[in-house]
């Protein structure tokens, strides 16, 4: 009868053991323990793996060549079931891919994610930044391309979204073939005009949706159970007979409000998913996004979809790589506000024992900059004329003027600038957003943004004029500030709410950009706003 050998059993004599052992004693030892941890064969595509508890991925090389991988997406237990067919450009680590399948189902990438092989808790996953930041050991997903997982037709790899619900999603390798788009060719002769094919500009063509069959789900609905009786209300037209249970007609109004506009669970369109895919794939947002304060930067990266998109949108912008000019005639133009002001100061003028402009002074204003068509009364009276008396404030502010034993009086550099509207104009930028509190100055950083990226400001309208792309504005920037987790201690941000909070610096924009006689000026000074706010 063997005897079983006794091991040490404190640090020092393991210690003194181990340096006690042979080379053949040691690797008998690690065949031992390594023929303990094997596990059962998974199949063909399975990955081997190194200690269980550390989580360690073998992978092997990458293919030598791109290659384009089409696979099959499922959202896993849906009936009908919620499917995609992309092409994914085989060198995309987890972590991009991650953002392609948010992108294609159409999910707000508002919760934790994992890739998995086999099952998502017990089997082996890859590690998110998250779980890197709790310090779990393995394979994180950004050391992990795509093509080295999926590289045989049939090998499939799991991805769970939002861990509440718990969306699990099925990728399942359909057929690869060389990415002859991903490396340059040489020039060929012209040849007869074929039928439309995939996109070849090394770009777009890296992800693309082929096909497709469902709406994604609405988020946190409660998983399948909550999504099937979602789905069976809307099919049924909202009948309350076929609402979800325990909703009353209260809980079902709410529901609607939840429900994505147009949201119905049969409908799918290619064209929207590559709509969405394109915008992830666009290289100019990551240059352009260096270019802004590092508070706006700070605040992109929390935004979460389908809100990135805008934002992504607006990065992508191609003047945003142009150099910032406005000519000097521009520079006239938009400053004509400030210079009124500034000169109406002249050397010095007496304000009223209320500490108002003196009513023939605030009429000068009003008239000269022809507000009367977006204020009622006479503009006379700076009490009455919040449009004037709001101006006055902004030069104040710009460091041009400021008030002295009941005089406004004009600044050092007021006078230095009073005749050079290009180094006026860069002043102006510097100073802006003329907002002191913080959601204020972020609000008006994320509107400039936007206008920066080419939406419409509503030109001249912020007390009446184009009311509804001004309205677009307000609206998309409040959508934005929400998905980033921002709201209002009585309750989510409304439009009034982003109005208020831009207020200061959204008047002056709006009395300068009315003397702009070109479309393109408004993004022009935005993003020159935005460059010295940097």
């Amino acid at each position: 009868m063997n005897q079983t050998p006794e091991y040490p059993r404190t640090p020092e004599g393991m210690k003194a053991w181990m340096e006690s052992l042979g080379s053949r004693e040691i690797e008998a030892l690690t065949t031992t323990m390594a023929s303990g941890l094997s596990t059962p064969d998974a199949g063909p595509s399975a990955l081997g793996r190194r200690e269980a508890h550390a989580n360690e991925i073998e992978l092997p090389e990458p293919p030598e060549q791109p290659v384009l991988l089409t696979v099959h997406l499922s959202l896993d237990d849906t009936d009908p079931q919620v499917w995609r067919r992309l092409t994914i450009a085989g060198d995309l680590d987890l972590d991009d891919v991650h953002h392609v399948l948010q992108a294609a189902m159409g999910w707000t990438d508002s919760h934790l994610h994992r890739f998995h092989l086999g099952d998502a808790w017990s089997g082996p996953h890859f590690l998110t930044g998250d779980d890197l930041d709790e310090g779990e050991d393995g394979t994180a997903e950004t050391e992990a391309r795509l093509d080295q997982i999926l590289r045989t037709a049939g090998d499939e790899l799991g991805y769970t979204y939002d861990f509440g619900d718990g969306w699990n999603h099925t990728l399942r390798l359909e057929s690869l073939a060389p990415f002859a788009a991903l490396e340059p060719t040489e020039p060929t002769e012209p040849t007869e005009p074929t039928e439309p094919t995939e996109p070849t500009d090394g770009t777009a063509s890296r992800v693309r949706c082929l096909d497709g069959a469902g709406a994604c789900p609405p988020e946190d609905v409660g998983g399948i159970p909550g999504y099937e009786e979602m789905a069976g209300w809307v099919r049924h037209g909202y009948d309350a007979a076929h609402a979800p249970e325990g909703q009353d007609a209260a809980g079902l109004a709410e529901l609607r409000t939840w429900l994505p506009p147009g949201w119905h669970p049969d409908e799918f369109s290619v064209g929207q998913v590559n709509d969405e895919l394109a915008r992830w794939t666009s290289g100019g947002a990551a240059v352009s996004l260096a270019l802004l304060p590092e508070e706006l930067q700070v605040f992109v990266a929390g935004v979460s979809r389908p809100s990135r998109f805008d934002v992504d949108a607006w990065l992508a912008h191609p003047d945003w790589r142009h150099p910032v000019m406005l000519d000097r005639d521009t520079a006239r133009a938009v400053t004509r506000p400030v210079r009124v002001v500034r000169d109406l100061v002249g050397d010095g003028i007496d304000l009223t024992s209320a500490g108002y402009l003196p009513p023939r002074a605030v009429e000068q204003i009003f008239t000269a900059l022809d507000l009367k068509a977006d204020w009622i009364g006479k503009g006379n009276r700076e009490d009455l004329t919040p449009p004037v008396a709001e101006l006055r404030e902004a030069v104040r502010s710009l460091g041009l003027i400021r008030k002295v034993k009941g005089r406004l009086v004009p600044t050092a550099l007021g006078r230095k600038l009073a005749d050079d509207p290009e180094r006026l104009l860069a002043q102006v930028a510097q100073r802006l957003p003329l907002e002191k509190d913080a959601f204020g100055r972020l609000t008006s950083l994320v509107l400039l943004l936007a206008v920066g990226g080419g939406v419409p400001f509503g030109g001249g309208g912020w007390h009446g004029r184009q009311r509804e792309q001004r309205d677009a504005l307000l609206d998309v920037v409040c959508r934005v500030l929400a998905d980033a987790g921002w709201r209002t201690e009585s309750g989510p941000l409304r439009r009034h709410d982003v109005m208020r909070a831009t207020r200061e610096t959204c008047h002056l924009l709006d009395l300068m950009l009315h003397g702009a006689d070109s479309p393109t000026v408004p993004a022009t000074l935005a993003r020159l706003i935005l460059s010295n706010a940097a």
